[in-house]
């Protein structure tokens, strides 16, 4: 993380659209990574997202540990979908989705043991600190990747190498609106394999060749979405991992 905020301090300044000023780039920055109990898991889950939300400066994974104390996650799609789908990962996929427990009740057991197994990184270092910051920045997140010269050095693949996840779960990050040929510096088309399932357009996996070992990437829609958390996220991750 020091050596990519290195990188992108070097960069012009941002101008924030809710003030019109400019901002050196390496304020934006915000670091991710693991949650307490990943290295430990026997089933190491890696969320890719595009963007955090209003941390600019910040670390991702500290501020979430703080939220997590008084947040409600069964009122938040995003908390939800990627409790329920680390439970289910964790459980093999032997659970229906009525099964599993409350997403509030999953974090509560979470928090109890300081145990979370599971990791969050995004594409984007640049913290989208705008009011309507609800839609995904696409210039921002394209500006990070530009501005990452990741030609030179790959940090997003780095970074999932030293996260050295069992499965990858991306939120939608193919839906065109990154530029190709930056969504392909950060993951290079060679280390896909072709489609190798696919849900209905609900979801689909990937063998990932990530350092001398594969693994499966699942592409879903945004972890934000409008739609079933059990159509759309739980059961078509638990069908392609674990043939359910």
């Amino acid at each position: 993380m020091n050596d990519w905020k290195k990188v992108i301090s070097k960069k012009d300044k941002i101008v924030f659209r809710d003030d019109g000023e400019a901002y050196d780039s390496k304020d934006y920055f915000n670091t991710d990574g693991f949650f307490p109990g990943y290295f430990s898991a026997k089933k190491r889950v890696l969320f890719i997202g595009r963007e955090s939300r209003c941390i600019s400066g910040e670390d991702r994974i500290e501020s979430d540990l703080k939220s997590f104390k008084d947040l409600e996650p069964s009122a938040s799609s995003y908390w939800r979908r990627l409790l329920y789908i680390t439970y289910g990962i964790k459980h093999n996929g032997k659970y229906k989705f009525e099964e599993i427990p409350n997403a509030n009740d999953i974090l509560a057991q979470m928090l109890d043991s300081n145990d979370f197994g599971f990791a969050i990184m995004n594409i984007s270092k640049y913290s989208n600190d705008c009011d309507d910051g609800a839609s995904a920045d696409y210039e921002l997140i394209n500006r990070f990747l530009e501005d990452s010269e990741l030609d030179k050095r790959n940090f997003v693949q780095e970074e999932i190498e030293l996260l050295s996840p069992s499965v990858i779960i991306t939120a939608n990050l193919w839906n065109g609106e990154i530029k190709k040929e930056l969504i392909n510096a950060a993951f290079p088309e060679k280390l896909f394999s072709e489609g190798i399932g696919l849900q209905n357009n609900e979801a689909c996996l990937y063998d990932y060749r990530l350092g001398k070992k594969t693994i499966k990437l699942i592409d879903l829609f945004h972890f934000s979405s409008r739609k079933s958390d059990e159509e759309y996220f739980y059961n078509p991750v638990m069908k392609l991992l674990f043939s359910r």
